[in-house]
């Protein structure tokens, strides 16, 4: 029996389209015309403060970013264990020594932040200390005002201050950039009450304009200019015209500067709209200017055809609804057919639609997911024989260890009674080494464990290498108690000896420390071996970086071992755990793992850690 056009699917959606659809939107738009100014008013007002929202947002990330840098200077420690705060009042350093220090915490400041294009630092004996991410550029000696410590007063001695833009080669020479300098005192956090008190020098951070002007072009403004100023000095950190940093102009005007208050807002100011922001806690204000007419001209002018071309609109979109609503009946009616058939077992079934668009994608997309479907049906009669024969695998395992260590242990006593006491020790230590390996079947094991093995593997080592390796291992009973993933430290201690210790003259140490932090465990394992070059370890630690299981070095320095620790970390731990490395050649090699803290045994295989 003929169904009714309004029976089928597409011919409900149709009426409910016209209905529901068009017809109701068409009259409410004829009705609520009157108030379309109003509406695109307040629509342009919302959209154009989120547009300044936005820009004051990623502005903020970006000062953020770099005052985050900049109290890097806090936690920055030398070789020896001093802050920065201790260096500058350390009277027993030579100039050269306290630069070499000073120099290297700027580095690490900018080295926390990509938008920061260089740093300079003045101490309270004036002494200035500067780092350019282009070493081409070299400080100016008049550059005062950006070289000064910041003497204010006690309330702010601690704030963030932005400086005005200016030319670049104000400060240094070689440049043709344009920069805004972000400023805050380096407080003397030696005592609580210098912390508060007493600077021990002034930070200044420089970031090029350019990462503002990328920003301005990535928001795609089409009408009005954004600017960053600070009404209370009058200057301009932004403007999208160059001239006004040279020039001292003022685009804004002193009306549009005097309503910058509060944290955001807008006003109506001589036939511009003037949108703000504040940023952070300072004193700049992201400012977007917007003329009225230019904003509303082209709505006003346009409204009579609007609505005329709403209404032809609507007309052709109802027609075209209908025409297309017939037309893709065909395919879906030999889709739904085609699902049929695969309910009822017909694996075999193949879609053939050829209409060049959605229903064709659809159609492709039911033929792979029949045939994969059917593949991993066939799969899964596949899976089940290859799990019985993993079980009669895992019992054969459970048989041959024992006949193993019985034989080792007839080796060790036959030994024995030939009072050969050496290779005795040497069989029980291998013994032990089997049946630590390939004894119970667990992802956790005692720290303690995995030490006393690293032991027994040494006993066996200090004879391949006539005693010429020692083993230090320190570690607190409590820390011993604690439990971290098996076989975690032999193959990185293995690597040692083969590459550090073995191409070493003269005797040579492995050196175990276990540390509880307040969060997670490091587990640190040094060598004074030949040392690595500074490129082989970034080799080594990109191929512990790469995703990739199992990958290991091209130079051989990185065992499959090893990077399989890190990748078994990183799965059963967590991504934030793992170990790095560092070498010094003719010095040795530290390899510093970051470990949870696991009190009880931990069922790595049935947690997500990741």
């Amino acid at each position: 029996m003929k169904r009714k056009i309004t029976d089928t699917t597409f011919g409900k959606l149709t009426v409910a389209y016209l209905l529901f659809g068009v017809i109701p939107l068409f009259l409410i738009s004829l009705l609520f015309f009157s108030r379309f100014t109003d509406n695109i008013r307040e629509t342009m007002i919302r959209n154009y403060a989120q547009i300044n929202g936005y820009f004051a947002r990623n502005v903020e990330d970006i000062m953020e970013s770099a005052d985050a840098a900049m109290a890097e200077l806090y936690n920055y420690e030398t070789d020896d264990g001093e802050s920065l705060a201790a260096v500058l009042k350390n009277s027993n350093l030579t100039d050269g020594e306290r630069s070499l220090d000073v120099d290297e915490a700027l580095k690490e400041v900018m080295s926390k932040s990509k938008h920061i294009a260089s740093t300079r630092f003045v101490d309270s004996n004036g002494k200035i200390y500067s780092v350019y991410y282009n070493q081409e550029k070299t400080l100016r000696n008049d550059a005062d005002y950006y070289t000064q410590m910041r003497i204010i007063s006690q309330d702010e001695m601690r704030d963030l201050r932005v400086l005005r833009t200016t030319e670049e080669s104000n400060i240094c020479i070689n440049s043709d950039d344009f920069i805004f300098v972000l400023v805050r005192n380096y407080m003397d956090t030696t005592s609580i009450n210098r912390a508060y008190s007493t600077p021990l020098g002034t930070l200044f951070v420089d970031i090029n304009v350019n990462v503002l002007e990328n920003l301005v072009d990535k928001i795609g403004l089409e009408k009005g200019n954004l600017y960053i100023c600070n009404p209370k000095e009058k200057h301009y950190v932004y403007s999208q015209d160059r001239k006004d940093y040279l020039d001292g102009r003022n685009p804004l005007g002193e009306k549009a500067m005097a309503q910058l208050k509060g944290s955001e807002g807008y006003e109506k100011i001589d036939g511009n709209w003037i949108f703000y922001a504040r940023i952070m806690d300072t004193d700049e204000y992201a400012v977007l200017k917007l003329n009225d007419a230019e904003a509303m001209g082209y709505y006003f002018s346009n409204r009579t055809m609007m609505a005329v071309i709403l209404l032809f609109s609507c007309i052709f979109l109802i027609l075209l609804y209908i025409i297309f609503s017939n037309r893709m009946t065909e395919p879906v009616r030999k889709v739904q057919e085609a699902m049929k058939q695969v309910e009822n077992g017909q694996m075999d079934v193949r879609l053939e639609i050829n209409s060049h668009d959605e229903m064709e994608i659809i159609a492709d997309g039911f033929n792979k997911m029949v045939e994969r479907l059917n593949d991993y049906i066939n799969q899964v009669y596949v899976a089940r024989i290859c799990q019985k024969d993993a079980e009669l695998n895992a019992l054969k395992m459970q048989i041959q260890p024992h006949y193993l260590y019985n034989t080792l242990d007839v080796i060790r006593m036959t030994a024995l009674e030939k009072n050969d006491e050496k290779t005795a020790e040497l069989l029980e230590c291998l013994a032990h080494q089997l049946r630590y390996v390939m004894g119970e079947h667990t992802d956790c094991i005692v720290l303690r464990d995995e030490l006393q093995a690293l032991r027994e593997y040494f006993v066996i080592m200090k004879v391949r290498y006539e005693g010429r390796i020692r083993l230090s291992i320190q570690v607190s009973d409590e820390d011993a108690q604690l439990y971290i993933p098996k076989l975690l430290l032999q193959p990185v201690v293995e690597n040692a000896i083969r590459h550090g210790l073995r191409e070493k003259n003269g005797e040579g140490t492995v050196a175990i420390r276990v540390e509880r932090k307040e969060d997670y465990l490091e587990i640190v394992v040094m060598d004074d071996g030949v040392g690595m070059e500074e490129e082989q370890v970034r080799i080594m630690q990109e191929t512990l970086d790469n995703p990739e299981i199992g990958k290991t070095d091209a130079n051989g320095r990185l065992s499959v071992g090893m990077k399989n620790v890190y990748d078994r970390i990183k799965l059963n731990c967590g991504k934030e755990y793992g170990f790095g490395i560092e070498s010094f050649q003719g010095v040795g090699t530290i390899v510093t793992y970051r470990l949870p803290i696991w009190e009880e045994p931990e069922n790595v295989e049935s947690s997500d850690r990741g």
